[in-house]
């Protein structure tokens, strides 16, 4: 079964936060132009969430934090292991909202949600404890603390006395940062990618198509810089390029890595030709936490 999956995935690839890469070989024009439909359709949407703040920012990350966990656990079934769907919602559900209205209640949050953690499976008769409240406690804290770190960005004029809109535009940049990097690591890869990054992780994603991933991202990012963006500099934009050009693809191997130990393709077939929530925002996952620790501790 294995052997399989390993076969299918190296006629395949995928991401929206995240293609895979080819080592070489003809790209696939059909399966590029549906991803590109579905990822015209649903950007604009995402986009203004995200520009909006707010509201609409806390829905966008509650729904990819709750739908990717609820990802997650099914993929925890594969080995063997069984978190608390009901206590992790709950907790990552705390979580986005302490970071949403008021950061002092996070502590609160973490406590309360390992507790009730480990109470919940003291009464539980499945699988092992030990792989049940691990993974529970990683998986809930790892979508809503990780992601919701792009409410901290959204908010951080209301500490640095900026203009609200601005941090819209960074987290904009972010985003469609991270859509020309995981497409021109996909496109070029396909074309030019001869040397295998990470073979046991992710056989389909080759060195010179990383290497592409993170030069478009910088020079998108520096794009945006000259448009849009005026109160960062060019080199603090640049820098966050090399961020999202670099942590934004380890995002996304991190996540093939859980993929391929579960022995599935994609997290889920929510979004027709992208796969899961967790397909679509791996990189965002890593990229943006680093985002938010570079613009606090060293452009501001």
């Amino acid at each position: 079964m294995h052997q399989r999956w390993n076969n299918k995935s190296q006629s395949e690839c995928h991401q929206f936060g995240g293609w895979n890469s080819r080592s070489g070989g003809a790209l696939n024009f059909k399966s590029f132009a549906i991803r590109t439909a579905v990822a015209l359709a649903l950007g604009p949407l995402v986009l203004f969430l995200t520009w909006k703040g707010g509201y609409f920012l806390f829905a966008l990350v509650l729904i990819v934090s709750t739908v990717s966990y609820w990802e997650f656990v099914h993929l925890a079934y594969k080995k063997n292991a069984f978190p608390q769907l009901f206590a992790g919602e709950i907790m990552i559900t705390g979580a986005v909202l302490a970071l949403f209205c008021s950061k002092a209640a996070l502590i609160p949050v973490v406590l309360g949600g390992t507790i009730l953690t480990l109470f919940v499976e003291l009464y539980r008769k499945k699988g092992s404890p030990l792989l049940n409240s691990s993974a529970t406690l990683f998986g809930a804290f790892y979508f809503s603390l990780l992601f919701g770190s792009l409410l901290l960005i959204r908010e951080l004029p209301l500490i640095y006395d900026f203009e609200y809109a601005e941090a819209g535009e960074w987290l904009v940049m972010l985003i469609v940062v991270t859509w020309v990097c995981d497409t021109a690591a996909y496109v070029l890869g396909s074309y030019f990618g001869r040397h295998k990054l990470i073979p046991r992780i992710s056989p389909n994603k080759s060195l010179e198509g990383t290497i592409a991933g993170f030069l478009c991202a910088i020079l998108a990012a520096y794009a945006f810089h000259m448009l849009f963006i005026d109160h960062l500099s060019s080199l603090d934009c640049m820098a966050i390029g090399a961020i999202i050009g670099s942590f934004g693809q380890y995002g996304d191997l991190f996540e093939s890595m859980l993929k391929r130990d579960a022995n599935v393709k994609d997290t889920s077939h929510l979004i027709p030709g992208h796969g899961g929530m967790m397909d679509r925002f791996d990189s965002l996952m890593i990229s943006g936490p680093m985002m938010y620790l570079y613009l606090i501790y060293v452009a501001f």
